[in-house]
């Protein structure tokens, strides 16, 4: 029989040998994954908000610096360009990027005012999502991004979305609301797989030849109730393509707060009033969207009123809270009347300006920037 000092010995023995195993199979398998192609950088640590769907931590060096120069350019609070938004990598490309402005954790932390030039070099990206910044015009190498299949740019500032919109090949979802549009390129109508277009809320009052030639289904909603076309809350009086003013989607929009049930929102004509007479719903109330959005520190919004009403319009914070009441059980006339809220007493953040008649409830969000 063994000795128990030697056998204590030899388990020693044992036990060094394999943690000396362990040592270089774990260094061995950090070299390999440390070993990125040259136009990758690897990265042993990554913060929460990024995932990571097929592949290691080598992410490509031109995606990583087109997230740096959002982060300079528009002076974002984050230590690595990889801090920004929500993204989703697969094969060390970024392929979903959420980055709006939403006052949570899920987006970025600040506005964002502009896209860099080099925007175009994230060549692999699938969504995109940019609601609620400032951004007021994409740069031309935004019409690079050919994997593109999802674009979110609800509730910014753009007047123009450029000529080389139609580059876009795979695009399938484009949502464009509450924006400052007053033209549309003609390239728009070479986007041939795009299935939903959102056009709503903003300064159209006109519309490209070829427009009726796009492939969409102008009527209808997809199983979730969204709308495949919606084109409210426009200046589209005259001369409107066949397509567009016999849409059952002409006077469509979307909701501020969900953003996820249709409003009644009239073209804004000579006759609003005449419009909401004639619509579908004559006894519903019209909200404008808030100008300026963001704000500093005053907000307007317009309300259409087809007949007579009182009105609660309150405002809340990110919580839920009531800040403020503009109006309660106030009286308001058939018409036009226009609204406004100092936030300069309120800390700066989100906040939703509700409105009730008693009968149907509309919520506009708002974001005040000191």
């Amino acid at each position: 029989m063994e000795p128990p000092q030697k056998r204590k010995r030899s388990f020693t023995l044992n036990k060094m040998k394999y943690s000396y195993i362990v040592i270089l199979i774990g260094l061995f398998t950090n070299w390999c994954f440390a070993e990125c192609d040259s136009s990758f950088t690897y990265f042993d640590e990554l913060p929460g908000n990024v995932t990571i769907l097929v592949g290691d931590s080598c992410l490509n060096n031109n995606d990583i610096a087109v997230l740096d120069s959002i982060v300079v350019q528009n002076e974002l609070e984050y230590n690595s360009p990889l801090e920004l938004g929500t993204q989703t990598w697969f094969n060390g490309r970024l392929r979903f990027l959420v980055a709006g402005n939403y006052g949570n954790s899920s987006g970025v932390n600040d506005t964002i005012y502009v896209l860099p030039d080099n925007f175009g070099d994230l060549n692999e990206l699938a969504s995109l999502y940019l609601e609620w910044n400032r951004i007021s015009e994409l740069p031309e190498s935004f019409s690079d991004l050919s994997g593109l299949f999802s674009v979110y740019l609800n509730n910014n500032i753009l007047s123009s979305i450029g000529d080389s919109i139609g580059n876009l090949s795979n695009l399938y979802f484009l949502d464009l609301g509450y924006n400052h549009l007053q033209s549309l390129p003609e390239s728009i109508c070479s986007l041939n797989n795009l299935d939903y277009l959102w056009l709503f809320n903003n300064e159209l009052d006109d519309l490209p030849e070829c427009f009726c030639d796009m492939e969409l289904d102008w009527n209808n909603n997809d199983n979730g109730g969204f709308p495949f076309f919606a084109i409210g809350a426009n200046y589209l009086c005259d001369s409107i393509a066949t397509c567009v003013a016999e849409s059952d989607n002409f006077e469509l929009s979307l909701d501020q707060f969900y953003y996820s049930f249709p409003v009644l929102s009239p073209q804004n004509c000579d006759s609003t009033t005449t419009n909401l007479e004639k619509s579908d719903f004559p006894y519903q109330y019209h909200v404008s969207a808030p100008y300026p959005n963001p704000f500093n520190p005053t907000v307007n919004i317009d309300i259409n009123i087809p007949f007579d009403r009182k009105m609660n319009i309150q405002v809340f914070n990110s919580l839920g809270q009531e800040v403020s009441a503009i109006s309660i059980d106030q009286y308001f006339t058939i018409g036009k009347h226009s609204i406004s809220w100092d936030g300069s007493q309120h800390p700066s953040g989100v906040y939703y300006i509700k409105f009730s008649d008693g009968f149907e409830t509309k919520t506009q969000k708002i974001i005040f920037l000191k």
